[in-house]
């Protein structure tokens, strides 16, 4: 994964973070994130269109992508889920089903910021569940 991807799938994870906080889980809410980003990484500019295409594309995909995330996990409720884990399921989950990079990727990428942001159980709750959205969708998540 390269430092760019890393950073955009970071920011795009701390716009939905705050998006769904504010209850503004909307693509022009997506906007406002820019001027606050940039000035606390001047390298966001880079590949800011990156992090936009994944916000916008969560937002826009946000009933079918909640509906996915609550069926692997009927015993979580989204809503009582710890924000920061709803929104890097949400994050993987659109880059999943986007299929423009490997399921692996996603998956580890995603357990990588659980790692950073989430609680102890965080990394292995998100890596089960996205692993269950491949299996059920058919998403082959090695080349072997």
């Amino acid at each position: 994964m390269s430092v760019q991807q890393k950073k955009a799938r970071e920011a795009a994870l701390w716009a939905l973070y705050g998006m769904d906080v504010t209850g503004q889980l909307v693509p022009k809410a997506a906007e406002g994130f820019y001027p606050i980003s940039s000035d606390l990484d001047d390298e966001l500019t880079e590949v800011w269109h990156d992090v936009e295409a994944r916000v916008h594309g969560v937002v826009e995909e946000l009933p079918r992508i909640d509906d996915e995330v609550q069926r692997v996990s009927p015993r979580w409720r989204l809503e009582r889920m710890a924000v920061i884990d709803r929104n890097i399921l949400r994050l993987g989950a659109w880059e999943l089903f986007n299929r423009q990079t490997p399921a692996i990727v996603v998956i580890n990428a995603c357990v990588e910021l659980a790692k950073e942001y989430g609680e102890q159980n965080t990394p292995g709750f998100v890596n089960g569940l996205l692993d269950q959205i491949c299996k059920d969708h058919g998403i082959q998540i090695s080349s072997e």
